[in-house]
């Protein structure tokens, strides 16, 4: 596969090794808010039900631009389940009944996950010169710190 970036093949591979691990662990995410908005029982169903929806259909977004910059660095995305559950460090979350509070914590802990995982991103990317996937991290961070904020707001 012919990238197409100008890094040296030690850079595509570390900045590639970091999108895979974010591109497995958002499709584990997507999962959970699904199982989040699907199950979630009680009198503030209607609010969260439609918040989740938002923010699965976010990551949806996440998700097709992670697989897009492995490609333009010259590497292959996964596309199995089984590749991103080999590859992911997050947990499946069972079909059961979630109240707001439990969805709130749920969520709260997967954001702190992302913001992490994201931090790490954009320092390997800027170890390597990627200003573009350093940029593309930044407006991901962006996004899970706010999203962070409204939860935690919630949550207290």
């Amino acid at each position: 596969m012919m990238a197409q970036t100008q890094f040296d093949k030690a850079a595509t591979e570390a900045v590639g090794r970091s999108l895979s691990t974010l591109l497995a662990d958002l499709h584990i995410y997507y999962g959970h808010l699904h199982a989040l908005h699907w199950n979630i029982e009680g009198p503030q169903f209607f609010t969260v039900h439609k918040e989740l929806q938002t923010m699965y259909e976010g990551v949806a977004e996440f998700i097709d631009d992670t697989a897009e910059r492995i490609l333009m660095l010259g590497n292959r995305p996964a596309t199995t389940l089984k590749e991103y559950l080999e590859t992911t460090s997050l947990e499946e979350l069972p079909s059961r009944k979630y109240t707001a509070e439990e969805t709130a914590q749920i969520v709260l802990k997967d954001l702190a996950h992302f913001i992490g995982l994201v931090r790490g991103l954009i320092e390997t990317a800027g170890e390597h010169n990627d200003e573009v996937t350093a940029d593309f991290g930044v407006g991901m961070l962006q996004e899970f710190e706010k999203q962070n904020w409204f939860w935690s707001a919630f949550a207290n």
